[in-house]
């Protein structure tokens, strides 16, 4: 079972349950966030995870990859979204669009991924 894919614009592995999505690029348009899913879902094998993302490399994201993003089909096979963010405009940025979006799933933002974890590891897990 594949377990990891990385190309220019994402990092993705899966470590101790827990589906963890790098960006590698500063922008996000439509086409790159579709793969992503994409290549997400394929490393789910059907089974549901929560994921840590690392936005901190990213600058922008198009307006029709947010929107495509917040879509219901975007988060299947997630439990819970733990995001991390550098700067303070990411922060603002990411509390705006889950506040906007309100994702079906657990979501928060962090600045350091061992919180991120460690906020994943305390909820309830729900089943695959």
């Amino acid at each position: 079972m594949k377990t990891s894919f990385v190309n220019e614009n994402v990092e993705m592995r899966i470590d101790n349950d827990i589906i963890f999505i790098s960006h590698l690029s500063e922008n996000l348009p439509l086409e790159v966030a579709k793969e992503i899913v994409e290549q997400r879902l394929k490393l789910c094998y059907g089974k549901n995870f929560p994921l840590v993302l690392d936005m901190r490399k990213l600058k922008s994201i198009d307006k029709a990859s947010r929107e495509y993003l917040a879509r219901p089909e975007c988060m299947e096979k997630l439990w819970a979204g733990a995001f991390i963010v550098e700067s303070l405009f990411q922060e603002i940025t990411g509390t705006l669009y889950l506040n906007l979006h309100k994702p079906p799933i657990p979501a928060k933002l962090f600045r350091k991924e061992k919180e991120a974890i460690e906020w994943i590891q305390s909820l309830t897990r729900r089943p695959n």
